[in-house]
């Protein structure tokens, strides 16, 4: 009694000064209710509303719940990202495999544990990749994190605290090999025929009579017999190739172009919105304009291709020009884009003044130079040649202290020296007196850089 007395004290005190914790919420709400909740309230003022729900609701059919109707959740939210996302209608098939695991979502959130979280990684890990896992994890530490900051469930600590997510390494250095392009557009070439005789049977198709399946076949033969005699050809797959090696743009940014953001005169690609939610320009060589001037141009997107039609046609593509579709050695569409961004550093390496990891980052889009690491041995090589010639010239450096330093004539700024550093995969000496960079001590490596 005494200590019952005690504790309605504390209890009283604590809501006299507002600093009680109602934990009775955490035992009467599962995990599961908070990830519906979630998907209800929050998920859909996300640009990645729908991966979130696809995710979701395989763990409710997992975990033996219903799944919920995202297309109702989407419509009924004040404020979507996206008003007009297109939700297709639920086809009742997986993603992925059922995870067992995930059955721990009916637990009350106060009793959910890190030893969940990781019975729940062991399994997915023998079906899914890291980066996968990685992702899933994401969902639940922001699910978690907004039932506490923000929904006010108190528990004494969050679930995840104390649980060690696995480490990985999600770079890829997959890039075009021999003649790999050169089989690539071959390839591309042969899909564009079929892309072009489709397009053409449905334009037929719409101006036959009935409507039938019959009808529909006939329009198409007839339109594959018309592209191989008029010589039809509308180069929309090896365009988009190329627009991938040529700007290093990521797929959905292509995919979203539309032709009023295209500028073929002052050779621009606007893109508003990009994945990290800034918008950016690409330019555009005369190269890929030339190319463009050849696509129809008669609707509002420059790439009017849908999602999954690339994917099936990339992995046509890839398996006609004989190149790798599984495992970690296939090529993805992904891959073109760390391919633009490496060709555009080599070629830095082989032009006067080189390029920097500012340029690149220009380039690229990334808002994290770090994520441009991998590139600096690409890069590198230019920074060395300028130095070799603003040092080579007498006028543009001076001795101080017995140690050579560059002068204003130089133009080679700081930000530039910092931008691609001297060290690289590849040791790059400069040849500044008989200083070699790959063999300097620490003192002399100070003096070059004072």
């Amino acid at each position: 009694m005494a200590e019952a007395v005690a504790i309605q004290k504390r209890i009283e005190s604590e809501q006299h000064y507002g600093l009680f914790q109602d934990y009775t919420k955490a035992h009467q709400t599962t995990l599961a209710d908070l990830l519906i909740r979630y998907l209800n309230e929050v998920a859909p003022r996300n640009k990645g509303f729908m991966i979130e729900a696809y995710k979701i609701n395989a763990w409710l059919e997992d975990a033996g719940l219903p799944r919920q109707d995202i297309a109702a959740i989407h419509k009924a939210h004040p404020n979507p990202y996206d008003r007009d996302l297109h939700i297709p209608r639920p086809s009742n098939r997986r993603m992925s495999l059922p995870c067992d695991a995930v059955a721990f979502i009916r637990k009350p959130f106060s009793n959910v544990e890190p030893d969940d979280f990781s019975d729940f990684v062991d399994e997915r890990a023998q079906v899914a990749e890291p980066a996968t896992i990685d992702r899933d994890l994401d969902i639940f530490n922001t699910v978690c994190c907004t039932a506490i900051n923000k929904w006010r469930i108190h528990v004494h600590c969050s679930p995840l605290l104390g649980f060690d997510r696995p480490k990985h390494v999600n770079d890829r250095d997959r890039r075009l090999r021999v003649d790999e392009e050169t089989r690539l557009m071959a390839a591309a070439h042969i899909e564009d025929q079929k892309l072009t005789a489709r397009a053409l049977g449905d334009q037929m198709f719409g101006k036959k009579p009935s409507n039938t399946k019959y009808q529909r076949l006939s329009a198409l033969k007839d339109a594959r017999l018309a592209v191989q005699q008029a010589h039809l050809h509308v180069p929309m797959v090896a365009t988009f190739i190329q627009f991938q090696l040529m700007t290093g743009a990521r797929r959905s940014e292509t995919l979203k172009l539309t032709w009023k953001h295209v500028d073929l005169v002052a050779q621009t690609a606007f893109l508003p919105e990009t994945k990290n939610g800034f918008s950016r320009t690409l330019p555009l060589r005369a190269d890929l304009v030339a190319l463009l001037r050849e696509l129809p141009g008669d609707g509002d997107q420059v790439f009017p291709i849908p999602t999954d039609y690339l994917r099936k046609a990339w992995k046509r593509i890839c398996e006609a020009a004989n190149i790798c579709t599984e495992g970690d050695d296939r090529l993805r569409i992904h891959d073109l884009r760390h391919e633009a961004i490496s060709r555009v550093a080599e070629a830095g390496s082989r032009t006067p003044g080189g390029f920097t990891l500012l340029d690149l980052q220009a380039f690229s889009g990334h808002r994290d130079p770090r994520m441009l690491i991998r590139y600096t041995h690409l890069s590198a090589s230019g920074l060395a040649r300028q130095l070799d010639a603003a040092f080579a010239a007498p006028e543009l450096h001076t001795i101080h202290h017995g140690v050579k330093r560059l002068s204003k004539d130089a133009k080679i700024s700081m930000a530039e020296l910092f931008a691609a550093p001297l060290f690289s995969a590849a040791p790059i000496g400069l040849t500044s007196g008989s200083v070699q960079v790959d063999d300097v001590d620490e003192d002399a490596h100070q003096q070059t850089m004072a």
